[in-house]
């Protein structure tokens, strides 16, 4: 395999090479979580204070601008290149997927995809409340075309699962948590069949809490360590159901067995840990954490999106394989879609969709100019521009702001 990514003392960076990943964590640093160029001496004198080595992607570099005495060495450190982590994580060739649409266009089939799957999944838990069994066909249909649409460009469902907030709480985590998983799984490139089981296990994964008491979910006070053991219990009753389903994949009941396992087995209901939890399981247990916390829920209010990142970012190698976190925040972004901000020239929107390559700066919707005041018209913009003019100040996010900033509900725009 030829070399692509190359361990280099920082001390030895020269303009023009691309830093694709450091010796470190990218959130412990002030850097760009997909990587920046190296433009001047300056750069390299300031990445002197965090990092001792990083890795050049040479693809990326300009040309002529990594020595050959450098490109001959072969005595790296062990590479930990984004591909190189993905493929530990999914031991399969990465699909290498590229948005085919704007999230513009694709919000349009995308809306009405997200209809059907809401009606689906209203459809499957009807059944499951009536011990019926599961019309996991209904339930298909619906799913392909959503994985279809976040194949083609994973912005449009994204900011929809943010924007539509449904009727109740286990309509809207079903679907935000297969979104995110669809999305997660298109980052690490696994096939589509792969796609549309981990929505269907995310659709699935709580369908058993449908056994639980109503008045247990509905609860507005955390619940009692008695309490907490019985709604445990949703898991054994949700593979109750689909094991009596016909169509049902390995790979999806062993989703819904795992996605309360925790990485350092303190999970349930079997207490595994590390690789002893199937991928989508670890998958699972991600997407439904961040969406739960970012939520409404009876108990408590949600977190913003920014602080949410951070705590996973803490949970990580407890709670969560560290390298998956780390491609999770990748997939969301430090702000992810639906974030208020408030860029470095005061004004204040809300994120609309990422960069794939430049996570720190996504597209903003400007709807409040720097005093604080609506605009007449609100605008786009996208902080990635003006980035490799380095006469030109940038626009940046100086600060993300908590839900509801300035009477602000970003749910209630429709860009």
């Amino acid at each position: 395999m030829d070399l692509i990514v190359l361990a280099i003392r920082v001390k030895d960076l020269l303009p023009g090479m691309f830093v694709s990943s450091l010796d470190r964590p990218w959130l412990e640093t002030p850097y760009p979580i997909q990587g920046f160029m190296i433009r001047s001496g300056k750069d390299t004198a300031r990445l002197q204070e965090y990092c001792d080595f990083v890795y050049v992607d040479i693809l990326k570099s300009r040309a002529n601008s990594i020595p050959q005495h450098l490109l001959l060495k072969n005595d790296n450190p062990e590479n930990p290149s984004e591909a190189a982590q993905i493929y530990q994580l999914t031991q399969q060739a990465r699909i290498p997927y590229e948005k085919t649409t704007s999230r513009t266009e694709e919000l349009k089939a995308a809306d009405e995809h997200f209809k059907q799957v809401k009606m689906a999944f209203k459809t499957l838990l009807s059944d499951a409340e009536n011990d019926d069994q599961l019309n996991l066909p209904v339930l298909k249909k619906a799913i392909t075309p959503m994985v279809k649409s976040i194949v083609r460009n994973p912005d449009a469902f994204i900011w929809l699962a943010h924007l539509k907030k449904l009727d109740q709480y286990s309509y809207h985590h079903a679907v935000s948590c297969a979104v995110w998983a669809v999305a997660f799984g298109r980052h690490l490139g696994l096939p589509e069949d792969q796609l549309n089981s981990l929505a269907t296990g995310c659709f699935l994964f709580d369908i058993g809490k449908t056994k639980l008491p109503p008045a247990l979910l509905r609860s507005t006070k955390r619940l009692t360590a008695e309490e907490f053991e019985t709604v445990k219990e949703h898991v054994l009753f949700g593979l109750d159901m689909v094991k009596q389903t016909k169509g049902i994949k390995t790979a999806v009941i062993d989703m819904i067995r795992t996605h309360h396992e925790r990485h350092n087995g303190s999970g349930y209901p079997l207490g595994i840990s590390k690789d002893q939890i199937p991928l989508f399981g670890r998958i699972a247990g991600i997407v439904d954490a961040y969406d739960a916390i970012t939520s409404h829920r009876p108990y408590c209010e949600p977190m913003p999106a920014y602080q949410a990142i951070e705590a996973l970012y803490q949970w990580r190698g407890v709670d969560f394989q560290m390298e998956l976190v780390e491609q999770f925040i990748q997939v969301v972004g430090i702000y992810p879609v639906g974030s208020i901000v408030e860029l470095s020239d005061g004004s204040v929107g809300v994120v609309i969709n990422q960069n794939e390559h430049y996570r720190l700066r996504p597209h903003v919707m400007v709807l409040l100019d720097e005093k604080k005041q609506f605009l007449e018209e609100f605008y786009e913009v996208d902080l990635r521009e003006g980035l490799d003019d380095e006469e030109s100040p940038n626009l940046t996010i100086a600060k993300g702001l908590p839900p509801g900033a300035y009477d602000l509900d970003s749910s209630q725009y429709f860009f």
